[in-house]
């Protein structure tokens, strides 16, 4: 069976980007096709899609791009966890089914951020988010195992 944990990482790479392409496409479809991408992040682009994008488009808006910012932040942690179990020669299941799971698990997690507008579902995707993060945990927890003996 081949390691296909590496090659997670630009997966995961891409999966975090897919939510602020799909952010950028309904707030330009909202705003007439403008995007203000001279200045994407700033406060005054924020505010003109707020007033000009429906309420319910510009909070979908945000929770994507929501879930692009936790993709990135979550990212340093799986990259390292991947990294870490292979330098420590864990088994070849072991880390595919972490790189699988976590992926799968931020899939599920995108969808969730993104569609969810109640506030007792939202739980659901904190759940989602704990199962991925166990699965890296999991990695530096045996890495550091094997690494001891």
């Amino acid at each position: 069976m081949s390691n296909y944990s590496l090659h997670a990482i630009p997966v995961f790479w891409v999966l975090t980007l897919l939510p602020h392409a799909y952010a950028v496409n309904i707030i330009k479809k909202a705003n007439n096709g403008k995007w203000d991408n001279v200045n994407a992040r700033g406060a005054n682009a924020a505010t003109t899609y707020q007033k000009t994008a429906p309420a319910e488009v510009y909070a979908r808006f945000e929770r994507a791009e929501a879930a692009h910012k936790n993709g990135f932040e979550n990212a340093p942690l799986f990259i390292g966890a991947m990294l870490a179990g292979n330098l420590a020669g864990l088994s070849t299941e072991t880390m595919n089914f972490a790189a699988g799971g976590f992926l799968l698990s931020r899939v599920v997690y995108t969808l969730l951020y993104i569609n969810v507008t109640r506030q007792k579902y939202s739980y659901l995707r904190s759940l989602v988010w704990w199962i991925g993060s166990v699965l890296w945990i999991r990695i530096y927890w045996k890495a550091g195992n094997a690494l001891v003996s």
